[in-house]
């Protein structure tokens, strides 16, 4: 899937659309949708949010786990331990309720979704700093990269930060 030896990566930036990036010959990626025309509008594409709050997350003997029940975004961060965690409880609470799944799964919610709400309240808190609502705020945050990029400031960084 790489370059042809000799070939240059083609550079995508804001005065060449996606459309006509993707449109070179030998690209092995399907044409983006027509609203996908620069990189901005494909990095909000990619990184919308969703989260959905389940008001249960049991019924019966079915029951969701991990993102499927709590969904806490990547942002919040805690997808993979409060998956991993909400199953050694959900273990707990089958063999303390024996024979009685209801009244396992109802206690295995009431002991993990207020830990799980707080993780998705920050999710909520910290989604703008990741994926910016518009295209002043996401330039905003790329800023110290772009800034880093330059050669003073790189010299800078490294005579102050590396070679001490």
């Amino acid at each position: 899937m790489g370059l042809a030896a000799g070939r240059r990566r083609p550079r995508l930036t804001p005065g060449r659309p996606l459309t006509r990036h993707l449109a070179r010959p030998g690209c092995r990626t399907a044409p983006p949708a027509p609203a996908l025309t620069s990189k901005e509008t494909l990095m909000r594409a990619i990184i919308t949010i969703s989260q959905v709050v389940a008001p249960t997350w049991h019924r019966g003997r079915v029951i969701l786990l991990g993102d499927a029940a709590w969904c806490v975004t990547l942002f919040a961060g805690y997808g993979s331990s409060l998956a991993v965690g909400g199953a050694d409880r959900l273990g707990s609470e089958l063999d303390a309720h024996p024979g009685d799944i209801g009244a396992a799964l109802t206690a295995w919610e009431m002991a993990l979704r207020p830990e799980a709400e707080r993780k998705q309240r920050l999710g909520r808190r910290v989604k703008g700093v990741y994926a910016p609502a518009n295209p002043l705020l996401l330039w905003l945050t790329q800023l110290p990269l772009r800034l880093a990029a330059l050669p003073a400031v790189r010299r800078y960084m490294i005579r102050r930060f590396i070679k001490g």
